[in-house]
């Protein structure tokens, strides 16, 4: 018997590990496998929008009221599936600045022969709250004039690649990342929390299917293998 088309996912890739890990159990369950599609928060919209088609999303709590507000995601039918924090990356084996204070953070980016992060225009939660703690800690031009900007995937590649010494972005997209070394969390006085949520397109292809992939991701075996990927399991 043929299988089923694949079900369409629009997601942040901060989801990659996860989704990678658990579509062959989607598969088994369902006969579907997932084509995905990673990318910001604000892009994910742009998409949904213009008629990509999707027959689940996962971004972020406001972006996924948007799209029900919009009656694009299906309303009722969304879930917390992660959360996950920002920290700073390295090239594996390279010295590891001192990061646990925010003098050390402020020290450690100044310092910095060249520093990566995701564009802020793309509406990437982590590169938008990026920018504004370097506002806030005075050194927005200082940093902005070494940067490499990142498009939404992640930024350690820059880092892997001998591009830039310092990634900023969340842990769980530093692990997707052969060939760098976490350094580990920005300080708590900096920290933002990221809650990715899933939710069902309202226009799916597959509506049941797509209810069982945002049921299979709050399954408890799937959030006990989450911090293996840098995520924390989100409390529904």
């Amino acid at each position: 018997m043929a299988e089923s088309p694949n079900l369409n996912v629009l997601a942040s890739v901060a989801l990659k590990g996860v989704l990678e890990q658990f579509a062959p159990e989607f598969r088994r369950i369902t006969g579907r496998g997932l084509t995905m599609g990673y990318a910001p928060a604000g892009i994910v919209v742009q998409r949904v929008r213009s008629g990509v088609a999707s027959d689940v999303v996962i971004v972020t709590p406001e972006t996924i009221d948007v799209l029900i507000g919009e009656g694009r995601v299906v309303a009722g039918s969304q879930r917390a599936i992660a959360r996950s924090v920002i920290g700073v990356a390295v090239r594996a084996g390279a010295p590891r600045p001192k990061i646990g204070s925010v003098a050390d953070f402020r020290e450690a980016l100044l310092r910095a022969r060249s520093v990566a992060y995701t564009d802020p225009a793309t509406g990437a939660a982590s590169g938008v709250h990026f920018v504004q703690l370097l506002d806030r800690m005075g050194i927005a031009d200082a940093i902005k004039a070494k940067a490499k900007l990142g498009d939404g995937g992640p930024v350690a590649e820059f880092v892997a690649r001998g591009e830039a010494e310092l990634a900023i972005q969340q842990i769980c997209e530093h692990r997707l990342v052969a060939g760098v070394d976490v350094v580990g969390p920005v300080p708590a006085e900096f920290q933002k929390v990221t809650t990715f949520i899933a939710g069902v397109a309202a226009d799916a292809s597959a509506a049941q299917d797509a209810g069982a992939l945002v049921t299979l991701l709050c399954a408890p075996h799937v959030r006990a293998a989450m911090p293996a990927h840098g995520l924390e399991p989100a409390a529904d």
